[in-house]
């Protein structure tokens, strides 16, 4: 009987608690308040987001929109066949040295129950002499009814794959945005486009 016991103990009984994350680190020749400010301006963010939008045929209902916390809320749906993509992006929290951002997805097909997963991504931001050290730190996580059957271990793998590779492509976004930007000349910097 203790033998029998013995092979349990290797079992993961909810194998959905496993975490699905990402964290990068990045130092660039600026002072945190630059860094700040190029994180938080909404503004900047919002015009760069719909111009990228606009671009493309297959995206609708693209919407872009100022939070109470002073943050940005972006939201589109991303029409593929008869699969349709809910995206939305929001800044939950800003401080001094912080930002947190939630992005959240979901797949909704005809005839089927809407997949949802939640990407949470924390920015911080420390001081040192002559640059800043930028710690991105980002997580999946399934949401709503997805997340439930998620956590009894249904499609566990490949679902904590997908959420890792998520969290994985969204860390390096942020940090290659950041680097490429702070890595121009200080006038050329100003002007530049990407995600950060």
């Amino acid at each position: 009987m203790a033998g029998g016991l013995g092979i349990l103990a290797g079992v993961t009984w909810f194998p959905g608690w496993r975490r699905s994350a990402a964290v990068r680190h990045l130092r660039v020749p600026a002072d945190a308040g630059q860094v700040m400010e190029r994180l938080t301006d909404s503004d900047r963010r919002a015009r760069e987001w719909r111009r990228q939008v606009e671009q493309r045929d297959d995206i609708r209902g693209p919407r872009a929109g100022r939070l109470p916390n002073g943050g940005l809320r972006c939201r589109y749906e991303w029409v593929q066949g008869r699969l349709v993509w809910r995206f939305t992006t929001e800044d939950v929290a800003v401080s001094e040295n912080m930002i947190e951002r939630v992005h959240r997805g979901e797949l909704a097909r005809p005839r089927v129950m809407p997949v949802r997963w939640v990407i949470s991504e924390r920015i911080s931001i420390e001081s040192a002499v002559n640059e800043t050290g930028i710690t991105v730190r980002v997580m999946g996580r399934m949401a709503g009814l997805s997340r439930v059957l998620y956590l009894l271990g249904y499609r566990d793998t490949t679902t904590a794959r997908q959420l890792t590779e998520l969290a994985r492509l969204q860390a390096d976004l942020t940090t290659s945005a950041l680097a490429a930007h702070f890595a121009k000349p200080p006038n050329q910097a100003a002007g530049a486009d990407g995600t950060g």
